[in-house]
């Protein structure tokens, strides 16, 4: 903002051509502490800014922390009238990483499998709720999803965080346990995570009597538990989806894949691939036409089935 000396100006408070400015001394102080004041408000503003998200979110990983997930979540099921469900995961193996590489390490582990969580749920609402406990919010893309769709989200999430990191020069790798419980239309958000809570337990209890190092999860719902284990890159037999580095591997121009987004899967053909990540032609969320984007190698799994609509011509990349 600039001032104006009132001897300056006419009636309409435009500058007079001619006019020379009066006590410009004074003029010069009166702006400088005018620039002096918006600088401070600025800074004060964006003070509040950063005290804001901080407030929200986890400092380390960037996720939302667990007050904003309790806020966002509520709203979210209220308004809802597509599937949806609560999820919560810990991380298996993480204590050893801690007392053996120390804390940097981690928590740069922590920051790698929230990277991965975001990469797989997209849009959905991620929390980080301390320590290496994580929750999610899912929402299916639209309301006439099949019911055991759940079942290929959890495998999505347990492929893409079971490929080892590189992490401060040593080759690390974690598997989760993971509870994930259906919301009804009126679901109670407290309640939902009290039973996903439960559910990862029975995971992690599922975890525990095994020798491998794999990833369960355990979908909760009102006739009982249904439980999976994903083996990932240490027991590839236990599970008929390729992790990260084989399916970089393995991707080739035209070859049929499974795109997990937004909750769902659809068929897509692979139009060029690279170590981390493919070019893609997949099907819309509704099932009509197609739409090409670059997606990572975790959210791919090979495609077996047919697609009519996809496979009927070759890859323009062949």
């Amino acid at each position: 903002m600039r001032i104006l000396d009132p001897a300056t100006a006419d009636t309409s408070g435009a500058p007079l051509d001619d006019a020379q400015p009066r006590n410009t001394p004074e003029t010069a102080r009166l702006q400088a502490r005018i620039d002096q004041l918006a600088a401070h408000v600025q800074r004060l503003e964006q003070e509040r800014a950063s005290l804001r998200w901080m407030a929200g979110h986890d400092e380390l990983t960037g996720l939302a922390n667990r007050r904003l997930f309790h806020a966002l979540a509520s709203e979210l099921l209220r308004g809802d009238d597509c599937p949806s469900a609560v999820l919560v995961l810990d991380l298996n193996g993480f204590k050893p990483i801690n007392d053996t590489y120390g804390h940097d390490a981690g928590d740069e582990v922590l920051c790698v499998v929230a990277r991965r969580m975001a990469a797989c749920f997209g849009d959905h609402l991620v929390a980080r709720f301390g320590g290496d406990e994580f929750a999610a919010l899912l929402r299916a893309p639209r309301a006439d999803v099949p019911e055991a769709w759940w079942h290929e989200v959890a495998g999505a999430l347990s492929a893409a965080i079971a490929p080892p990191m590189e992490v401060q020069g040593h080759t690390l790798s974690v598997t989760a346990s993971i509870g994930v419980v259906p919301a009804g239309r009126f679901a109670d958000l407290p309640g939902l995570l009290r039973r996903a809570d439960g559910a990862m337990f029975n995971a992690k209890r599922h975890a525990n009597t095994t020798d491998k190092a794999v990833s369960t999860w355990v979908l909760a719902t009102e006739s009982g538990n249904h439980t999976e284990t994903y083996g990932g890159a240490t027991d590839p037999e236990s599970s008929s989806a390729p992790t990260t580095s084989e399916l970089a591997g393995s991707c080739r121009p035209g070859d049929p894949v499974w795109v997990h987004r937004s909750g769902a899967r659809r068929a897509g053909v692979v139009e060029s691939a690279c170590e981390w990540a493919a070019l893609v032609r997949y099907r819309c969320p509704n099932g009509a036409g197609t739409m090409v984007d670059t997606i990572p190698t975790n959210c791919l799994t090979i495609r077996d089935e047919v697609d009519p609509y996809l496979d009927r011509k070759s890859s323009p990349y062949r």
